[in-house]
């Protein structure tokens, strides 16, 4: 519950700065507080997988998403459609390892 809680505040603070930059620096802002969601989203996923509490690939998925559209909004060029679908197969190939790790 207090990671959930720590994540909940660090995406508020994050939204906030975010938003009290925007009016000097534009558009530009959305992208770090995209990219800063999904470190989030990755670091909380992390941070529960070393407290031995259950691992969400789900949020972690969607922390890399938000990192790669934050990237994207950078101005950084590659394709976002390869990317996702290498990262799909990542997290397919990962579940499968972990599976049959259980399992000896």
């Amino acid at each position: 519950m207090a990671l959930t809680s720590l994540a909940w505040g660090l995406f508020f603070v994050l939204i906030g700065v975010g938003w009290a930059l925007y009016g000097y620096y534009g558009d530009v802002v959305v992208s770090y507080v995209a990219f800063g969601a999904g470190i989030i989203l990755i670091g909380i996923s992390l941070a529960r997988r070393g407290l031995g509490m259950p691992f969400n690939w789900f949020s972690v998925f969607i922390g890399i998403v938000a990192c790669i559209f934050g990237v994207v909004l950078m101005g950084v060029a590659f394709n976002v459609l390869a990317t996702i679908i290498v990262l799909i197969g990542l997290f397919i190939i990962a579940e499968a390892a972990r599976s049959l790790a259980k399992s000896k």
